[in-house]
């Protein structure tokens, strides 16, 4: 009969497995000297990366009937590294059998793990409100991602989002009185009915893109600066951004991308340049919000506002399961077997679509 594994072997397995998943992260499990002031305090999982909040795992093997409220009791410490405090922390539950297997290494990479995110945030104090989201070891990194942008980055990304796809969203309803065609075939595209909401859904797939540019900038040739392309000096902002987005399409990014550029297809260009010159300002004002990946910002945005979020993840076609998504992606685009490998090449460069959960 193999030995019972024991919880603190199975979070120092998962420790050096996420180790090795976020990697400019600092990751370190079953340690009584992580928190300020409380030297026999000894966290589970404690991850802390500079520039974001730290993340606490509380993890216990199914049912875990405690482990939220052990998770729970663990926001507003402060920790040893750099004295951040806690905003928000991961409760998780192993499977069972991973405690019955002979090597914790192979059984945690293929298991099917639960998790949810409590905050110190009185407007969101879990995610999601009920149930688990299940997942990948690679899934659980993902959401430590998301879960670690600071509140305070939060607040004024949202801000800033929800002014933004507004003052978008007002252009595209004026132009559904001067130009009504516009809006019609802008929604047929997005499969929605003509309506206020699905010109902001419009407005927030651009802004995503938009947002998401600026962290590409640089990476490759041919994606310039955004305030080249549509700032007070670009001369056609419409022509510019397509052929940028373009350029990025052909690397890979579809499901950021590709819609996106869909969009900008449909507009005029006077009014394309409007709209582009509204939003370019936003995704300035979400990137200055001091947090080094901003579409990680992005995600946690959509995360806090969850109609948003839920309607941009169907009109992107990443609504559903992720293999669902993975489909719709290949099947809309041709691309066959590519999808795969364009993934992969998103891995590589550890940029993420964006939607962790």
């Amino acid at each position: 009969m193999v030995p019972r594994q024991t919880e603190r072997s199975a979070n120092n397995t998962l420790g050096a497995l996420l180790q090795g998943m976020l990697r400019s992260c600092d990751v370190r499990s079953e340690n009584v000297r992580a928190v300020v002031d409380r030297p026999g305090l000894q966290p589970d999982i404690i991850i802390t990366e500079p520039g974001r909040s730290p993340v606490v795992i509380e993890a216990e093997y199914a049912p875990a009937r405690n482990v939220e409220a052990e998770a729970a009791s663990r926001l507003g410490l402060d920790v040893v590294d750099g004295r951040r405090k806690v905003e928000a922390v991961i409760a998780l539950r192993y499977p069972d059998d991973v405690a019955d297997s002979d090597d914790l290494r192979v059984a945690l990479a293929d298991a099917r793990l639960s998790f949810c995110a409590l905050y110190s945030d009185p407007d969101e104090s879990r995610f999601p409100k009920s149930g688990w989201l299940s997942g990948s070891v690679s899934d659980l990194a993902d959401f430590v991602r998301l879960v670690s942008v600071p509140l305070k980055a939060v607040e004024a990304a949202t801000k800033a989002m929800v002014e933004g796809i507004d003052g978008g969203a007002a252009l595209l309803d004026k132009m559904d009185k001067t130009r009504p065609f516009v809006p019609i075939w802008i929604a047929r595209l997005l499969g929605m009915s003509n309506v206020p909401q699905t010109r902001r859904m419009a407005c927030a797939i651009v802004t995503s893109a938009m947002v998401f540019h600026e962290r590409l900038t640089g990476m490759y040739q041919g994606v310039r600066p955004l305030d080249l392309i549509c700032g007070s000096g670009a001369t056609d902002p419409k022509r510019e951004i397509l052929e940028t987005w373009g350029h990025i399409l052909d690397i890979s990014y579809w499901p950021i991308f590709a819609i996106a550029r869909d969009i900008i297809r449909h507009l005029p260009a006077g009014d394309a340049a409007q709209i582009l010159r509204r939003l370019h300002y936003t995704a300035t004002e979400v990137n200055a919000a001091g947090v080094d990946n901003a579409h990680d910002l992005t995600g946690r945005v959509f995360q806090r506002r969850p109609q948003v979020s839920r309607n941009l993840l169907y009109a992107s076609g990443l609504g559903g399961s992720v293999g669902t998504a993975r489909r719709r992606e290949d099947e809309r685009y041709g691309l066959g077997g590519r999808g795969r490998h364009w993934r992969d090449a998103r891995r590589r460069s550890g940029v993420r679509d964006g939607c962790a959960a």
